[in-house]
């Protein structure tokens, strides 16, 4: 039935943590999970499971990328950044773009 609707509100402290530990399981950490799990769910409030997912994922992308063994906190925090932010960008833009950009 599409006339009824049902709001889930994002997860507290307590859910994220339970979320970050469903999604740590199949990475392999520099700690204990509850240590990782505890302390990226104080780091991302207002995120949902979606977000979180994504953030462990891109956390084992970076770590692939400096081809650590383990997924490291520093790991995680760069993700954090990237997935707030989005991608890095050091495009330098010439004057006739600037230009075309004020102007359009």
């Amino acid at each position: 039935r599409f006339d009824r609707q049902v709001q889930v509100d994002k997860p507290d402290l307590n859910g994220r943590k339970e979320i970050f530990l469903v999604h740590l399981q199949g990475i392999k950490l520099d700690g204990e999970p509850d240590e990782f799990a505890g302390r990226l769910a104080g780091l991302t409030p207002g995120f949902s499971g979606a977000d979180i997912a994504n953030i462990c994922n891109e956390a084992a992308i970076v770590a692939a990328r400096r081809k650590g063994d383990s997924v490291s906190v520093i790991d995680f925090e760069k993700a954090t950044d990237r997935i707030i932010g989005g991608l890095e960008s050091n495009k330098i833009m010439s004057k006739e773009e600037r230009s075309i950009v004020a102007h359009h």
